[in-house]
């Protein structure tokens, strides 16, 4: 429904607008002066304003101006005579919409109410697009036919279609976020934004203003208004990480936005209602969290409807292979590299405690690390790996005990290899290499002089 904002000092013409547009189904407010129709702008939202360039209290110009300071997105439709033409003509140059002479047909008026609302519908709309798409991160499918793996997709396929808020436990790096984007592809929203914060990652302030956004003038540095992620993920999904370590002032607020889908902008005088489905994630225990008063009570209650536990990668290790060959396809471009047999025994031993995330990054330098071969070898992980595996495990893909080895020959050759997967890059190599980049150049020095 189109809200309009009708400003003129003539009674009988604001009754008849108001009349006509309501009957086009727009719901419609009149003011006669400019003083009402600021303080009546401070208190709620509109889509259109209609203007009269001639007002007893101000100059219509001005007040588009200070509607348009107020409003930034409002659309503004300039009413003046024949004699004031070109003043309307001045104020579409200062941001108004269109203008019309008086006396305007009603009908008229009415269909530059709906451009000028389609104009400020798209302009939203591109608006939320492009903070959306600055936010979007690309997600791997969800990986895993363990049966722990089950449990968790069907739990999924279970929530995603209703508009339950859902609460996901689980080590760090266990994929909650990947889990969370799964329940909004398979849900009714899936079509609409899906916008992820992490809690713990931000400043409370600017957590807040994150969240809920702002208006211009809230603080010093604001110079425009903000939209905040609950604007963005309107008609959406918004994915909470890390809920444990949000503050309490702010759990009180994102409280009344679950139980009544309203809040307050930073700076700003009227709340602002959104449709925003709500997922949680967190690594820690919420009841601990409530015992010792760093969690709210009613927050937990209010976000614990639906509980999904992720696994750890130590206790779904059957799916290790499936993540391997999927991530080795993706860094790899198709299939062309895979794990030497020992190379998997020694995933399999590990306990991850980084869980999936882990695992991917160590695949990902791993695919750098081999360089040039098809096999990728235990010697090409980083050394972390094999502190935590028990002596039983399996050995190293290193050569015979009887065949000779020359290890700076090796360490050489390694050291090349990784240089050329990172296209020379030095101090890059030097990062996977677990070295300092003055030692990397004594090596390359110590090469060229042989």
């Amino acid at each position: 429904m189109i809200k309009v904002l009708i400003v003129d000092d003539e009674s009988k013409l604001v009754e008849a607008f108001i009349m006509q547009l309501t009957k086009e189904g727009m719901k419609v407010s009149g003011v006669f002066t400019a003083a009402d129709a600021l303080a009546t702008l401070r208190k709620e939202s509109f889509d259109v304003a209609v203007v009269d360039i001639r007002l007893p209290d101000m100059d219509g110009v001005n007040l588009l101006l200070k509607i348009k300071q107020a409003e930034p997105g409002i659309e503004v439709i300039m009413l003046t005579g024949f004699a004031s033409v070109d003043t309307a003509i001045r104020s579409m140059k200062l941001g108004a919409y269109d203008y019309l002479t008086k006396p305007c047909k009603l009908a008229e008026l009415a269909a530059i109410i709906a451009k000028a609302f389609e104009k400020k519908s798209l302009a939203e709309n591109n608006l939320v697009l492009k903070e959306h798409l600055m936010r979007v991160a690309v997600h791997d499918n969800f990986i895993g036919e363990s049966k722990a793996m089950k449990k968790v997709k069907e739990l999924i396929s279970i929530v995603a279609p209703s508009n339950t808020t859902v609460l996901i436990q689980g080590e760090t790096g266990t994929g909650k976020e990947v889990a969370a984007r799964a329940t909004h592809d398979l849900s009714p929203r899936a079509a609409n934004p899906f916008v992820a914060i992490n809690s713990s990652a931000l400043q409370e302030t600017i957590l807040e203003s994150e969240l809920f956004g702002y208006k211009k003038g809230a603080f010093t540095g604001a110079q425009s208004d903000k939209l905040g992620l609950l604007d963005i993920a309107n008609n959406g999904t918004l994915f909470v990480d890390e809920i444990g370590d949000m503050g309490l002032a702010i759990q009180a607020k994102l409280l009344r936005v679950l139980e009544t889908g309203t809040f307050m902008k930073l700076g700003d005088t009227k709340e602002t209602r959104v449709d925003v489905r709500f997922i949680f994630a967190t690594n820690k225990d919420l009841k601990e969290e409530m015992e010792e008063k760093k969690f709210r009570n009613d927050l937990f209650f209010r976000i614990n409807t639906f509980i999904i536990t992720l696994p750890p990668l130590r206790d779904k290790k059957e799916d290790i292979r499936l993540i391997v060959d999927y991530f080795l396809d993706k860094f790899c471009g198709g299939g062309k590299k895979h794990l030497s047999p020992r190379a998997f025994d020694t995933f399999m031993a590990y306990e991850w405690p980084g869980n999936v995330r882990e695992l991917v990054n160590v695949i990902e330098r791993s695919v750098l690390i081999s360089g040039k071969r098809a096999e990728i070898l235990s010697e090409d992980f980083p050394e972390s790996l094999f502190k935590e595996v028990r002596p039983d495990r399996a050995p190293l893909d290193l050569p015979p005990a009887s065949a000779a080895v020359d290890l700076t020959s090796m360490e050489d050759e390694h050291i090349r290899n990784v240089l050329e997967s990172v296209d020379g890059n030095k101090s890059e190599a030097a990062r996977l290499l677990g070295i300092s980049r003055k030692k990397l150049y004594s090596r390359i020095g110590k090469n060229r002089k042989k």
